[in-house]
């Protein structure tokens, strides 16, 4: 009867994994215990309940017999310093929207249209010398995105990253080490993408700061002063170009107060005419193609 039942298992594995090529589904697992392990680059996810007897696999898709369900995941950890034009003080970069009352979110904001990321990443607590969160993704050679290359983290006040865990940079669970282009996206600001492919993970940051020209394309960041250079404020609307239709959803939410939202270009929770002053210089700037939606 065992024997019966496991070979049904595996004709319905089978014409499973042909029907959900294109899909890609999380384990399922019941089990009394388990925990998940992080070390050298890899997540082991494991359960403690009946012995496995067999593990079928097909493609990215994978069918323990018992309760035993392993997902084995690399991790790859990229480090980088970036600055944002708005809430660039001279030196580092303003923390307001932590002023009370605080209108930090806790969880990342890049769940919606143009982003339509669909991260987990969120906080307990937010650090103090957190400015706002940032989500940025690793490319190919070509240019295209790889699996596991996506991640919301936050910027801390001298430009470097944080992921959520705690660790410095951001750690893409599902990528695997090699070389990749770098782009760093904010809400409100224009992205940028690495002049180069950066080799992961990487033990010295790549730093945008240190140069127009440390992004991909022609006058891709703000001079900024000190002789750093940082990514322009006034992209509201995220489309990877400042033009009137940025000027039109600033003056959409001109006056609030005390509100986190894309207009607020300097982050100090007012929508005010700082915030224009800001976006005026930079109208007419464009993103380079691959940044832009």
């Amino acid at each position: 009867m065992k024997k019966l039942s496991f070979l049904i298992q595996i004709v319905v594995f089978c014409c499973l994994s042909l029907y959900i090529q294109a899909q890609s589904l999380s384990p399922q697992v019941v089990a009394s215990g388990g925990t998940v392990l992080t070390a050298g680059g890899y997540s082991l996810a494991y359960t403690v309940g009946e012995t496995a007897t067999a593990t079928l696999s097909s493609g990215s898709n994978i069918l323990t017999q018992g309760f035993h369900q392993p997902d084995l995941q690399t991790l790859v950890k990229m480090l980088a310093k970036v600055y944002l034009q708005g809430p660039f003080n001279g030196a580092t970069m303003n923390t307001s929207l932590q002023t009370a009352p605080s209108v930090f979110p806790l969880a990342q904001p890049y769940g919606g249209a143009p982003w339509n990321y669909n991260g987990a990443e969120n906080l307990l607590s937010v650090p103090a010398n957190a400015v706002d969160w940032l989500f940025v993704e690793l490319r190919d050679a070509s240019f295209n995105p790889v699996a596991g290359g996506k991640r919301a983290v936050l910027l801390l006040s001298d430009g470097t990253l944080r992921d959520v865990d705690g660790t410095a940079g951001a750690t893409f669970t599902g990528a695997v080490p090699g070389n990749y282009y770098i782009i760093v996206r904010h809400r409100n600001h224009l992205a940028v993408m690495s002049a180069t492919q950066i080799g992961l993970p990487n033990a010295l940051a790549y730093d945008f700061t240190t140069a127009a020209e440390q992004a991909f394309g022609p006058n891709q960041q703000k001079a900024l002063s000190g002789g750093v250079f940082g990514l322009y404020a006034g992209d509201f609307n995220t489309d990877g170009v400042i033009t009137v239709a940025d000027f039109n959803f600033f003056s959409a939410n001109a006056a609030l107060i005390n509100v986190y939202n894309d207009a607020d270009a300097n982050l100090d929770k007012q929508i005010t005419v700082a915030d224009f002053n800001l976006y005026q210089p930079n109208a007419s700037t464009i993103g380079i193609q691959q940044v832009r939606y």
